[in-house]
């Protein structure tokens, strides 16, 4: 029950409603974030409303950028990362859009990884096209092939680990003594290890992203990302592209991933152990041929992922062996009955996909593993091992009549 005393300011009800007091929020204490609504955010005075806006500043100016739900959440993403400044923005491949644009203009040239998150070719591809940005592909973990695609007039250099779909991990102690070198900024795609199980920043690179949709949000019903960065005046080139091209998140949606947060690290490490059970099971499995886990050796780059990780993530491919077809592939995933069909990961269901990579990637693995047939995607979720299992391995029979 609460008791209020009525205040008679003179104004009529149409006006009275929109200037009130809220209720005093004093000896209120919760772990939820409040989700804060507003465009219009109010000033005190003039002065304050025509201040400078400082891009490095926690201010308050306007609803589409400023607010203190999604700075809530930028704040506990850099305590994650151990980072200076952290930018919520609408995706993860908006995220990195942000840094090569804040980072590239006309003439200038980057280096990205053959295994990079497939639209970032695409970006770089648009970029080339319709601004005359250049930009070279490097084999992730052949540091001589990123040396050879290093120009003069480099300005970025992108990495992922581990690679999207094959999960190569690259040694990013020598792409980043390279870049250092050079003076070139580095951006990482951190997304398979949530900021958890790899700190890019200890390492030295300059920016790492985050596409909080997968682990950080853990429920599969937000579409979120983020940049973060040591770098004070790169992050301040990032912060300006967002403001000038006016992307905001919703406060709803900051709040979803906040409650996620909560339960992050318990999640991430459950699913991480499970996937590695099934890892090892599957590598035993007649019709693969290699599982490509980077914690397990076999999966190229292990030892740069023992040196520079302190655990795995969910998410990992196998590789069938070359006798099976595009069509027994997808037989094997028709038939699975706990794993869903989608893209993603980091939610509670465990997900699976044929994986399509290009002939030059397909290639390249031939030379490492000897072999490589069709693959398939696994992103573990909250199942138990024992049920995925089975579910594994009532769809593998189809490539095992007999077994």
């Amino acid at each position: 029950m609460s008791t209020f005393k009525p205040k008679n300011n003179g104004l009529d009800l149409p006006t009275h409603l929109l200037h009130t007091d809220n209720a005093d929020t004093t000896g209120y204490q919760a772990l939820a974030t409040p989700v804060y609504r507003g465009s219009s955010i109010f000033f005190n005075s003039t002065a304050e409303q025509r201040r400078e806006h400082d891009p490095l500043a926690l201010s308050y100016t306007y609803g589409i950028r400023d607010n203190p739900t999604q700075f809530t959440l930028a704040k506990k993403l850099a305590e994650i990362e151990g980072a200076k400044h952290a930018l919520v923005c609408p995706s993860g491949l908006s995220a990195i859009t942000l840094v090569a644009q804040a980072c590239l203009k006309t003439g200038d040239h980057w280096c990205i990884p053959d295994n990079a998150y497939g639209p970032v070719h695409a970006l770089a591809q648009s970029l080339r096209q319709d601004y005359g940005v250049e930009f070279s592909v490097y084999e992730s973990t052949q540091i001589e092939s990123l040396v050879a695609a290093v120009k003069d007039h480099t300005r970025l250099i992108w990495t992922e680990s581990p690679g999207s779909l094959t999960f190569e991990v690259p040694d990013l102690r020598a792409i980043v003594a390279l870049a250092h070198s050079k003076g070139i900024p580095t951006g990482i795609d951190n997304t398979w290890s949530a900021g958890i199980a790899l700190k890019p920043f200890e390492l030295g690179l300059d920016f790492s992203i985050q596409a909080l949709t997968k682990y950080q949000c853990g429920h599969a019903d937000v579409l979120l990302g983020a940049v973060l960065s040591n770098n004070s005046p790169l992050f301040a080139a990032v912060e300006r592209k967002n403001r000038l091209y006016g992307l905001g998140v919703s406060p709803e949606d900051c709040s979803l991933v906040l409650r996620g947060l909560y339960t992050l690290p318990l999640r991430f490490e459950a699913q991480a152990h499970t996937a590695l059970e099934l890892a090892h099971w599957l590598s035993q499995h007649p019709a693969i041929k290699t599982v490509l886990h980077p914690a397990l050796p076999s999966c190229p780059g292990h030892a740069w992922f023992k040196r520079d990780f302190t655990g795995a993530a969910s998410v990992f491919a196998v590789a069938l062996h070359q006798q099976f077809s595009d069509a027994d592939a997808c037989a094997v995933i028709d038939r699975l009955k706990l794993f869903r069909i989608a893209y993603s990961w980091g939610g509670p269901e465990s997900l699976g996909l044929v994986v399509n990579i290009t002939d030059s990637r397909r290639a390249h693995l031939v030379s490492l593993l000897g072999e490589c047939g069709p693959m398939l995607r696994f992103a573990v979720g909250l199942e138990t091992f024992k049920d995925l299992r089975a579910d594994l391995e009532q769809a593998l029979s189809v490539l095992n009549p007999g077994a």
